[in-house]
């Protein structure tokens, strides 16, 4: 009788062992590829915030007011230096703290502006190692930003890496929207991209992750991850340090998140 009641301990405890499994693993993929996404979202949103220039501007000209903006933005002073050639800058950035929650920003940044289709900002931004809020990108976007309404927003077409504050390394090639706001220093994301990561493969879609200065993701955001497997889980955030995820049967779990200052 002993001896069946400590199997049966023992075997309940090797399921809740196991029970944290491949579908936490997978939420914790999800959410380490938003997390990378909304450090490079907040990098793109400074360095493509020229919507507001008039259209008979030039690229060259974009890319002065860029610099000279972006080096106001960043604290302490002096932390961020720029040289500009042509319609190129290059941003070299030094434990710099900026808007939309940026902090602990270190690299060297090259964008190339031009005038995108309808009246927006094409911008092309490459980096590699840049050190952002606890995760390290190398970045390889192609950003249009557009303004209507008082709507600020950025479509970006993404093909880099990056290692999240877990230590996951990953891969995303894709796109996303980004919708600013710039009063409340938020930003939220739209998107799909493929990721590849040390454990496996995925499809991640993202719907109304949204993330402001020094907080963790709002209420009401969701990832949909698909694994290499066709493993599906859902990710859903409600605002705390923890995110919910389910899986189709009936499972479920949460995952802690790294948010809020960093």
């Amino acid at each position: 009788m002993k001896k069946t009641l400590w199997t049966l301990v023992m075997l309940s405890l090797s399921v809740v062992g196991c029970g944290r499994g491949v579908e936490a693993d997978n939420a914790e993929d999800a959410d380490e590829s938003a997390v990378v996404s909304s450090a490079e979202s907040a990098l793109t949103a400074e360095l493509s915030d020229e919507v507001a220039q008039p259209m008979s501007t030039t690229p060259e000209q974009m890319a002065m007011s860029a610099a000279a903006r972006v080096g106001t933005r960043f604290k302490p002073a002096g932390c961020a230096t720029q040289t500009q050639n042509g319609a190129t800058v290059t941003y070299t950035l030094t434990n710099c703290t900026g808007p939309y929650g940026l902090v602990k920003v270190t690299g060297v940044l090259t964008a190339v502006y031009s005038r995108a289709t309808g009246g927006g900002v094409n911008v092309v931004i490459t980096g590699t190692g840049v050190k952002a809020n606890n995760a390290t990108i190398d970045i390889n976007s192609t950003v249009v930003a557009t303004q209507a309404n008082g709507v600020k927003k950025a479509v970006v077409t993404i093909n880099g890496s990056g290692t999240g504050p877990r230590g996951g390394t990953l891969t995303r090639s894709g796109s996303y929207t980004i919708t600013f706001d710039t009063v409340a220093e938020c930003l939220t994301i739209d998107g799909t991209w493929q990721t590849g990561t040390a454990r496996l493969g995925a499809s991640t879609v993202v719907s109304g992750y949204k993330r402001c200065k020094g907080e963790c993701p709002t209420a009401g955001g969701t990832i949909v991850h698909t694994s290499a497997k066709n493993e599906v889980v859902t990710l859903t955030y409600d605002g705390s340090a923890a995110a919910k995820w389910a899986v189709a049967g009936g499972r479920s779990g949460t995952v802690t998140l790294q948010c809020g200052a960093n």
